[in-house]
């Protein structure tokens, strides 16, 4: 079954090249729109799986339109497109963090895989969540204890005190990586599901997150393998205003009864 999708950007070129990047793919275009207003009718008209929003329209803020989209279409994923760098829309609006976002650079032969990836990463980020806790910490080496405390209380608030030891470990780690290397603020997002608990440490940065192998003696480099090790599933979605890390961990049954 196919996704579909609407276009919402005012560049005619681009809507043609999404058009045939997509064509024969697993995700149906259903509709066209040349401004955020025409947008936000057709969205409330045709009800999409997804929206891809050029955020940079002549004579319009498409940011601006990011709520009435939700509105028309609450089901609808928002896809975020701009030949701008991500990091440069850090901070211009309160939670534009949880945008998904793709450069307009990105090859017409992955946006397919990509807006599906990011379809399905929000599916399954959204399912059955009962209590949700965020908190900004400064782009400081402290940050990273004040994250592992934000995280050890929030597990203990909701009776999942055998995950702290585990999930205290990967959140400082990825909030002194980010702080670090992306010499970024940092929000820490905690969410309760039925059978998981799922953590994101969004950053501002833009660069890629690379593996590296640490020694035994290494004091750092060991984030993604701890995820790796510690994590029944993990992945990094590019978003607006810069990046999100995540990762889940399980609960017990006597936790999700």
């Amino acid at each position: 079954m196919s996704s579909r999708l609407l276009i919402i950007d005012d560049n005619p070129g681009y809507r043609t090249l999404v058009r045939y990047a997509l064509a024969g793919s697993e995700v149906e275009i259903v509709g066209e729109a040349p401004n955020a207003a025409a947008g936000i009718v057709e969205a409330a008209r045709l009800a999409p799986d997804l929206i891809l929003l050029d955020i940079v329209m002549e004579g319009a803020d498409g940011l601006q339109a990011l709520q009435p989209l939700r509105e028309s279409a609450p089901e609808a994923i928002v896809v975020t497109v701009s030949s701008y760098g991500e990091h440069e829309f850090w901070g211009r609006s309160p939670g534009l963090q949880n945008v998904a976002y793709l450069s307009k650079g990105l090859p017409p032969s992955q946006l397919a895989s990509e807006l599906l990836r990011i379809l399905n990463a929000s599916r399954a980020g959204a399912r059955e969540v009962l209590e949700r806790q965020s908190e900004h910490f400064d782009a400081d080496l402290r940050s990273a204890g004040q994250a592992r405390r934000f995280a050890a209380a929030t597990l203990d608030g909701w009776g999942c005190s055998d995950l702290v030891d585990s999930v205290s470990l990967l959140v400082s780690e990825l909030v002194t990586n980010a702080v670090v290397h992306a010499h970024s603020e940092v929000e820490l997002v905690v969410h309760l599901q039925r059978d998981l608990v799922r953590v994101e440490v969004i950053d501002a940065a833009d660069e890629a997150v690379h593996r590296r192998d640490a020694s035994s003696e290494a004091q750092s480099g060991r984030g993604m393998a701890l995820i790796e090790a510690l994590a029944t599933s993990w992945g990094i979605d590019t978003l607006l205003a810069g990046k999100s890390i995540w990762f889940e961990v399980p609960r017990t049954p006597t936790e999700s009864a």
